[in-house]
């Protein structure tokens, strides 16, 4: 038999009743018969029942163990004010983060550990390099300190930490299969703790992101709906949508824009439920770009509005950019090229002045299009001109460079097509996470 789909078996642990009765049968089978399965399921069933298990808080509630809590609480303090000064000088350094002397006890702390993560974490968007060093770092330290060293085994936090921060940092830079496997790291390390369900969530909302990078959609959405379902069940809503938007935007990438379209539909109710204008905000903007390329024109206009009028008063300046680039695609398609070509050069303009130089380039690529429709190519190999030089600025990598400089010469030459057009806009998708990712042309038409 082949695995249970780990949706279905998040739906068994959550209400058998909800299964036919044959297919319970089979599913226990399966768990009794699969290690594999069994570990999801038992991961599942923890995460709806801890919360209420009395053996999980009784041990809480005696004097003895809250004076324990007090004092371990006190402890922390301590370390956090401590680790401050010792790590301070080693945050604008990150070599010297590679090799401090971590002899020297006075490092061997979580409040050193938990400096390092919170440095890190802070890091793994523009510079993943060093986030990595930071997370390394916090790894050494917490794997030194005693498995004893905090009531409760909070030693497995830190470690557990530690090592989803790595796959954060490497996720960014695009070794996805090393991501995977510290995050398994880290899944080990929160099995170990008394209170599992937070830690193993975070892992899976982290693999699915890292999946979803990989093109693994199918993957992808099954840790997704494992990290959706355990933050329900932690009552962490914010987690839960934010789970459930990742979901959302994955069915967007596989073309399934009414899957997509229901779940931002969720995402925006949330949002209104709670009066979140940014949550509210954010739906509109994704569903509008999902109305867009399923042509429905109408209300892809009416969802753009309203994330519009939201992220101005929000002063959100670069979701206000992708929106205006949403609504430059509209005009677009609607026909009104001129006005098309004159916001999308205001969108490219914006968002290099934001410093997001590839989603700048994408941008471009779509008013490449419109200007090769009207075989204007003077225009475009100024455009790539322009592009080819902030890509030099922003310090951006070979592959990114080569396809640029394709679609310049491509151009110059005449032989530019939407084929090469289409190929340069899939390779700089994935270049952004994938840095080692090489260009190759497509294949010259007969």
């Amino acid at each position: 038999m082949a695995h249970i789909g780990k949706e279905e078996l998040a739906v068994y642990a959550a209400d058998p009743d909800a299964i036919d009765a044959a297919r319970c049968v089979e599913i226990e089978r399966e768990i009794a018969a699969c290690a594999e399965c069994r570990t999801t399921f038992e991961f599942l069933a923890v995460a709806d029942d801890e919360l209420s298990d009395p053996d999980v808080w009784e041990p809480l509630t005696g004097s003895q163990t809250l004076d324990s809590m007090r004092a371990h609480g006190a402890r922390i303090a301590a370390e956090d004010e401590e680790a401050a000064a010792l790590v301070q000088p080693l945050l604008d350094a990150p070599v010297l983060a590679a090799w401090w002397p971590f002899r020297s006890k006075r490092y061997l702390t979580g409040g050193v550990v938990r400096k390092l993560l919170a440095h890190a974490a802070t890091l793994h968007e523009r510079e993943p390099r060093e986030a990595l060093i930071f997370a390394d770092a916090a790894i050494t330290v917490a794997h030194a300190l005693p498995d004893d060293a905090y009531v409760a085994k909070a030693v497995y936090e830190l470690r557990g930490s530690a090592w989803k921060e790595r796959a954060n940092a490497l996720r960014f830079l695009g070794r996805y299969d090393e991501g995977l496997e510290s995050l398994q790291r880290a899944e080990r390390a929160y099995q170990k703790l008394t209170f599992p369900a937070f830690g193993l969530a975070s892992v899976a909302y982290l693999r699915a992101g890292i999946l979803l990078e990989q093109q693994r959609y199918g993957e992808a959405t099954e840790a997704a709906v494992i990290a959706e379902r355990a933050f329900c069940s932690l009552s962490d809503a914010e987690r839960q949508m934010g789970a459930l938007h990742l979901r959302a935007y994955i069915a967007f990438e596989l073309r399934q824009f009414e899957t997509a379209i229901q779940l931002f539909r969720r995402v925006s109710e949330y949002g209104e439920e709670r009066n979140d204008a940014l949550w509210i905000a954010r739906a509109a903007q994704a569903l509008g770009n999902c109305y867009l390329d399923a042509q429905n024109a109408a209300e892809a206009s009416m969802q753009f509005h309203t994330a519009l009028t939201l992220f101005r008063e929000l002063g959100q300046r670069t979701e206000i950019i992708r929106t205006e680039w949403g609504v430059a695609r509209l005009i677009m398609h609607g026909g009104n090229l001129d006005e098309a070509i004159r916001r999308l050069r205001a969108v490219v303009a914006g968002l290099i002045s934001t410093g997001m130089v590839t989603d700048a380039a994408l941008a471009g690529l779509d008013l490449t299009e419109i200007l090769l429709s009207r075989e204007q190519m003077r225009q475009i190999v100024a455009l790539t001109k322009h592009l080819f030089t902030v890509f030099i600025k922003a310090g951006m990598l070979t592959g990114a460079l080569t396809a640029i400089a394709y679609l310049k010469e491509a151009a110059e030459s005449g032989r530019l097509t939407n084929a090469d057009v289409a190929a340069v806009r899939s390779f700089l998708r994935r270049a952004e996470r994938q840095p080692a990712l090489l260009f190759v042309p497509p294949p010259a038409t007969p």
